[in-house]
């Protein structure tokens, strides 16, 4: 059976998703879209797709089986769980909240409403970063991890201001791009903990970059670099560093020369996913709540001396 959806909010985002579900997916279903803005659902309309202003009343269409929620941060709450409460399984761009608690409510409310609340953490479907896992050997020995995400973040923001708005975003770059990274690392590593946190902020008291170190359960460190002000283009990676002194590393970027290009099969694979765990009825937020988590452990960490 066919999984239909909608689509709220057509911001930067919202293109790669389109994408996958025009060009290379024939499941899920696109069956309408909302934004605020009539200047994006211009072509929309032009095409015939049902386009709305008002969530709520897309949200009413016994047509629509899940929607694909891509607001600003501090949305987030409100709309999925007002999405689950109106009988709809749930995609939502990361972070799935801003705070602990908004994010536990939506673990309980998915999980009594027995829907879907998937979080959309796109790293973890990486080509190269999917590779790397496979070289990893059963009887392999992980000493240490190291991660970089670093960009320029208004390159990336485009027409989405609220990036730059900590009130929106829920911070600076650990809020926006700490989840991407912890989310990837915890995907093989298990579950994680936050030791410290070195911070650098701009003059309006922003988090442009952080150096966090932090340690798996069994007590394997890692440590993540996250910068919003990188000169150099971006660089997104992982390395596993190995007992015997070999190295496994994940340039996620490798062979992607156009900006942001990698992004086109990270999302199609977000889908089919989202498709997989509505079909199973097992994800409930679970992996959306552990990175809200630890993005609020690295706000609230011991500052750590470099």
């Amino acid at each position: 059976m066919k999984l239909r959806v909608g689509i709220i909010g057509m911001g930067v985002i919202s293109k790669f998703y389109l994408h996958a579900l025009r060009n290379t997916l024939d499941n899920p279903v696109l069956i309408a879209v909302c934004d605020l803005s009539e200047e994006r659902l211009k072509p929309f309309r032009q095409e015939g797709i049902p386009c709305y202003n008002d969530y709520k009343e897309m949200l009413r269409r016994e047509d629509i089986d899940a929607v694909i929620i891509n607001v600003p941060n501090d949305k987030h709450f409100e709309i999925c769980r007002d999405s689950i409460l109106m009988g709809k399984h749930v995609c939502c761009e990361k972070p799935m909240t801003m705070n602990m608690d908004e994010a536990e409510e939506l673990v309980n409310v998915s999980i009594t409403a027995e829907l879907t609340m998937f979080t959309a953490f796109h790293r973890r479907y990486n080509i190269h970063f999917v590779n790397a896992l496979k070289k990893l050997k059963f009887d392999d020995e992980i000493v240490r991890v190291t991660a970089s995400y670093l960009e320029r973040i208004e390159e990336h923001a485009g027409d989405d201001q609220w990036y730059l708005q900590p009130e929106r975003c829920g911070g600076g770059c650990i809020a926006d791009n700490g989840p991407n990274v912890y989310d990837t690392l915890a995907f093989f590593l298990g579950r994680l903990h936050v030791t410290s946190a070195a911070i650098t902020r701009n003059k309006h008291h922003v988090d442009v970059e952080a150096i966090v170190e932090l340690v798996t359960e069994s007590g394997v460190p890692v440590s993540v670099h996250l910068d919003w002000a990188y000169p150099h283009g971006e660089k997104k990676d992982v390395v596993i560093h190995l007992k015997n002194g070999k190295t496994i590393r994940a340039d996620m970027l490798a062979g992607f020369e156009e900006f942001k290009s990698s992004l086109y099969h990270e999302y199609e694979q977000i889908l089919l996913d989202f498709q997989h765990q509505v079909s199973t009825g097992e994800c409930h937020g679970e992996d959306g709540r552990d990175a809200v988590r630890l993005v609020h452990d690295t706000y609230h960490a011991e500052p750590m001396t470099i």
